[in-house]
């Protein structure tokens, strides 16, 4: 009968050292032989033994940076289950139609702009019916009121955050930008406030100049024209935003669409601008000088300043 390990060392004497037990079940046992190993599949490996290399399980993806998540490694059974590799996972790109604020925000301006166009259909129908021609001195006219106006001026905040949005959107998806702000719901909110400035700007300078050189009846026709002008602009872009964060619309149909709407939204003003303003003067000058100053510059001044925005918030990698 084989002895134990402890047998052995349990006859030698009592005073006997640690190297000498060592070397007495050193000379005992002959490593090799009469050794019977299991017949499980080694992940570990024994000493003087190799492992097979087919039975093992590829641990080098938990080592990579980009490995977030692991599917659970099942153990082997009798050699007859194949190895699971780690398997990394992948970041959720950021959809705006999951974002809680962005989406709540356009449903919340499109449940307030929708009552405000209804309140306001008799403006509207008013300005579309004119718009073509002038009104004449002499003809009695349906006047505003108040009620209309200000959901006007509605329509036109529902304008900037259409168009914000938009923006917002193709600074995100226009290639692989990262910006350098807390979230991405800070860059939407500075998006929102430059379109804001941008209208209140443009505003200003049209009631200044037009107060300078035309008379009181023109500035009117012509503010009530800008306002119809400007909330069309937004109520015609939406469907466009609503398909690419909703829906299936690309970003680029989705970008030409809003840029459409806005060139035919410049054609018009200008049309508009000859009609009450320049139509008896005939002069193409003047017209145009009005036009570039009060309305292309603002625009060109808007990119450029989204552009610095987006150059300044960017991180360079």
């Amino acid at each position: 009968m084989k002895k134990s390990t402890y047998q052995i060392i349990s006859e030698l004497p009592q005073d006997a050292t640690e190297w000498q037990k060592d070397s007495a079940v050193q000379a005992y046992f002959h490593p090799g032989e009469n050794n019977h190993y299991s017949d499980q599949p080694d992940t570990l490996g024994l000493p003087g033994q190799r492992a097979d290399e087919s039975q093992l399980v590829d641990y080098s993806a938990l080592h990579r940076p980009d490995a977030y998540a692991f599917t659970p490694i099942r153990p082997l059974l009798h050699g007859k289950a194949k190895p699971h590799m780690a398997v990394t996972s992948q970041e959720t790109p950021y959809n705006p139609g999951s974002d809680q604020l962005v989406s709540g925000s356009l449903f919340l301006g499109i449940l307030l702009a929708i009552p405000a166009f209804a309140i306001s259909r008799g403006f509207v129908e008013r300005q579309a019916k004119n718009f073509f021609y002038t009104e004449n001195t002499r003809t009695t006219t349906v006047p505003d009121t108040t009620v209309e106006l200000r959901n006007q001026v509605l329509l036109v905040a529902f304008t900037c955050l259409v168009l914000s949005l938009a923006y917002y959107c193709y600074a995100l998806f226009w290639g692989d930008n990262q910006y350098d702000v807390a979230s991405n719901h800070q860059l939407a909110g500075i998006y929102a406030a430059a379109f804001v400035g941008y209208f209140l700007i443009k505003a200003a300078l049209y009631q200044f100049v037009n107060w300078v050189f035309f008379d009181k009846k023109k500035i009117e026709q012509w503010n009530k024209s800008l306002l119809f002008l400007t909330a069309m602009e937004g109520i015609a872009a939406t469907p466009a935003v609503l398909l690419f964060i909703f829906g299936n619309l690309s970003l680029s149909a989705c970008l030409i669409i809003v840029v459409i709407v806005a060139i035919l939204t410049k054609l018009c003003t200008f049309y508009k601008c000859y009609l009450i303003f320049f139509q008896r003067f005939g002069a193409f000058l003047q017209i145009f000088l009005y036009f570039c100053a009060l309305e292309l510059i603002p625009m060109v001044g808007l990119v450029e300043l989204l552009e610095t925005l987006n150059n300044n918030l960017k991180i360079n990698f």
